[in-house]
């Protein structure tokens, strides 16, 4: 029987520790430290997500109970208050490195770079968290939150970029560092129809589809001919603003769409003057797919309850979390392309510890004959 590294050691070659270690040097992170270093810190919390341990004792103890399996991944014995320091203290600078050098990994594979940049999809989505515990991100009266602003990629099927803010700050703000690229059809709700925002993008040569804002004031330049089943209306316009020149003399497109589904009429508003109306509205459709990508997290990976209070700890488990789901992205597109997200996150839960070859984890079992099965049944 041939030898094989536990599933969890193979998942990590698809990120080695010398390629983590350079994110580490690039921030002199491991300056100081002796023992327990960014690698054991990140190797820990990546099993915390993938076998979703409630807490932090349970992860430390189930550590402890399959330590005799973590040789190969350089993990030693853990003691709690080590972990939760390290969670409180070590810069987030270096999971944020190691995120995006593992985005360059997925963008390498074919499929992945002949869609990447066509429309993105930007929304936000809040977590909640308990006043008492997380003052840190007071809210409202009576509760706390963190923000996570998201940058999506529907054709990709993954985030490109995130930012973590407390929950008060409107995503309008936050927009303003979401990196642009030319070309590029953005996607998005009222939240971020900042005029400022959107002349950026024109500016930059690239396109958007969104909601328009009850009560904006526009001057109708052109009427078109409506075509596309659910399309009432299609004008071509100028914003007014009463308080600023944002968007003034740029021509618009403004929409008028009827959604058969639940019977309500939308106001979409674009610079794109040659799509058709039909399309325009199919883009904004698209939006519902970052809406899918939130609750697959929030559902099966670790960003609801946290191992530390602290903002650190929280941001730093939330950048965890995104790693890991490029992690799971990086091994159904290389080992099970046929399997959904959620199947190669449930196996791997079960037997990440186990050592057995990780293309084995995703095959399916021989058939049995029909008399052992029998007996089985018996």
């Amino acid at each position: 029987m041939s030898h094989s590294n536990t599933v969890m050691a193979q998942i990590l070659k698809f990120f080695p520790r010398h390629e983590f270690q350079k994110s580490v040097d690039r921030f002199n992170a491991d300056k100081h430290i002796r023992a327990f270093t960014y690698w054991h810190q990140f190797v820990a919390l990546i099993i915390g997500q993938l076998t979703g341990a409630s807490s932090l004792r349970g992860l430390v103890e189930q550590l402890d109970a399959q330590s005799h399996k973590g040789y190969h991944l350089g993990l030693k014995s853990v003691r709690r208050s080590t972990l939760a320091e390290a969670n409180q203290k070590r810069s987030t600078a270096v999971y944020y490195d190691v995120f995006y050098r593992l985005l360059t990994r997925l963008s390498r594979q074919k499929e992945l770079r002949e869609v990447m940049g066509q429309v993105q999809l930007i929304d936000s989505t809040t977590i909640s968290l308990c006043k008492s515990q997380y003052q840190w991100a007071n809210f409202r009266e009576h509760k706390s939150g963190i923000k996570i602003h998201t940058l999506y990629d529907p054709n990709a099927v993954t985030p490109i970029y995130f930012e973590m803010t407390k929950a008060k700050v409107h995503d309008g703000k936050a927009v303003a560092n979401i990196p642009v690229f030319k070309g590029v059809t953005y996607v998005f709700d009222r939240a971020y129809n900042g005029g400022e925002w959107l002349e950026k993008l024109m500016d930059e040569g690239c396109f958007f589809v969104g909601r328009m804002k009850l009560g904006t004031t526009y001057e109708v330049i052109e009427t078109r001919e409506t075509t596309g089943q659910g399309v009432i209306s299609d004008e071509l316009i100028h914003i007014k603003n009463k308080t600023n020149d944002w968007l003034k003399n740029r021509l618009l497109r403004r929409i008028v769409f009827h959604r058969e589904s639940d019977q309500k009429e939308l106001v979409f508003f674009t610079n794109d003057l040659k799509r058709t109306a039909l399309e325009v509205a199919d883009l904004y459709k698209q939006r519902w797919q970052i809406e899918l990508f939130f609750k697959w997290i929030k559902q099966n990976l670790k960003i609801k309850r946290f191992y530390g209070t602290s903002e650190n700890a929280v941001k730093l488990q939330i950048l965890v979390a995104m790693i890991s789901y490029v992690l799971l992205r990086l091994i159904q597109q290389s080992l099970c392309p046929d399997k959904s997200l959620i199947q190669v996150s449930t196996r791997i839960k079960s037997l990440i510890l186990e050592k057995m070859p990780l293309l084995e984890v995703f095959r399916r079992p021989p058939d049995l004959p029909d008399d052992t099965l029998q007996m089985r049944l018996i």
